[in-house]
């Protein structure tokens, strides 16, 4: 039965890719760059709004922007996904190769173009403009201390024999470019970044790579809360640690509580929770909440503690703000998580059934069993007394947002035992990998 399991996904996912590199195969058709209309040509949705805002100005101010050979390909811009008008990458081509890519944030209501030529992006844009062959696409975050990038994989599927070039029969194989797009890079740079990062040309506020921005400022003038003052800021309220030592000394014992907390740190009663669940209720007025997991339970927030996420997103309002919802939960032996919501009002409109939470909180539970399981698993999600540990939990955490299909709208955050806030991501391999607060 099992191995039937296995050929019947095998089957469902070479399916799902061979649908979607239909969907895309004309992506590698000629794109022409004299055109003036923007047709997206990626694999994946762009923030095209900002695209075409820069294309125009690029267009009204070439003889002053350009500053490097090859013509920019505008259908194959790649945004940060995050449609807020900020960041785009253009590949830059000349007689059928990639020779540079033009990278242009925003910063308030100016823009600024700079052109790189790092080898990543290169092959990244060379994959997916010219392969021959079909493309999936695969994205992940990553942040650092003071850049929040993206990575963004494309996988191009080469045939040993062109006679059979189906990826679902023929034998090849597949080649993977993966490129990194940061929002914030060289701010001050215009003209050409070298390939240490430096910056050869150009650069200082006023020189002719700051260009107005069409439209004006909008909400990049208003500069976006960084995770972790958010998640400092909320720790350093003493109403809300008081709160939160509470938790913990309840954590040792049995049965879940919880509590919710208003903008300021404001806390409501405490709720009691079930053996191993707490309802949080209306959250109306809350911004977010936090609560406890006992020793019989998993350290990590499940799958309910998720959609109760959504409804302290949803309770910002329409023309609140979503991100500012959070929930942190409190475990024994220091396991200390906070999860923000990263989406925007119409992803935590996201809802599921008690159906749909049962099966993934089947899901959730069948997988930490795997991860602790030494023969399936090996010693890396496991502590000596073979219980989860944080790698492992965490590997959980984001398995279980790839399962409700909430992947990029959460971020998660650790809390080591002397305050030290951490952002955790997924890197390139899909593994959870840790960044220290500054």
């Amino acid at each position: 039965m099992k191995n039937k399991f296995i050929l019947k996904l095998f089957i469902f996912m070479v399916f799902t890719v061979s649908l979607y590199s239909c969907i895309h195969d004309d992506v590698s058709s000629a794109s022409d760059p004299s055109s003036k209309e923007y047709t997206n040509k990626t694999l994946w949705k762009q923030d095209e709004k900002y695209i075409k805002n820069v294309m125009q100005v690029y267009q009204e101010n070439e003889d002053k922007i350009k500053k490097a050979g090859g013509t920019p390909y505008w259908d194959y811009a790649s945004t940060l996904e995050s449609f807020d008008e900020t960041f785009v990458m253009v590949p830059i081509v000349e007689s059928g190769r990639i020779v540079s890519v033009l990278q242009v944030p925003r910063h308030g209501s100016k823009i600024r173009f700079y052109y790189t030529n790092f080898q990543n992006h290169i092959d990244f844009f060379q994959a997916l403009i010219f392969a021959k062959y079909k493309k999936t696409s695969d994205a992940s975050s990553e942040t650092d201390k003071t850049i929040v990038c993206k990575t963004v994989t494309v996988s191009v599927w080469l045939p040993d024999n062109e006679s059979n070039p189906e990826p679902e029969s023929g034998a090849g194989h597949w080649g993977v470019h993966s490129v990194v797009k940061c929002r914030q890079m060289l701010d001050n740079c215009s003209g050409v970044v070298g390939p240490n990062g430096e910056c050869i040309t150009g650069g200082g506020t006023g020189d002719p790579g700051d260009f107005p921005y069409p439209g004006g400022g909008g909400n990049p003038e208003t500069p976006v809360e960084d995770p972790c003052q958010k998640t400092k800021s909320l720790l350093a309220n003493p109403k809300v640690q008081a709160k939160i030592n509470d938790l913990k000394t309840q954590s040792t014992a049995g049965g879940e509580i919880g509590v919710k907390f208003k903008a300021d740190g404001t806390p409501s009663a405490t709720i009691q929770g079930g053996r191993h669940s707490v309802n949080l209720g209306d959250k109306t007025g809350y911004a977010g909440g936090y609560h406890n997991h006992t020793p019989s339970g998993i350290p990590m927030l499940s799958p309910p503690d998720i959609d109760q996420l959504l409804g302290f997103a949803r309770a910002q309002g329409n023309y609140g703000d979503p991100t500012k919802a959070y929930l942190g939960m409190v475990a024994p032996n220091g396991m200390h998580y906070v999860i923000q919501f990263n989406g925007d009002y119409a992803d935590a409109l996201t809802s599921f059934s008690d159906d749909q939470l049962n099966k993934f909180i089947d899901k959730y539970q069948l997988r930490e069993v795997e991860l602790t399981d030494y023969v399936l698993s090996g010693t890396a999600y496991i502590k000596n007394d073979g219980s989860i540990n944080n790698k492992g939990v965490e590997t959980l955490f984001f398995e279980t947002l790839t399962n409700m299909g909430l992947n990029e709208k959460v971020n998660l955050q650790r809390i080591e035992d002397d305050g030290t806030v951490k952002n955790i991501y997924l890197n390139a391999s899909n593994q959870p990998v840790s960044v220290t607060c500054s």
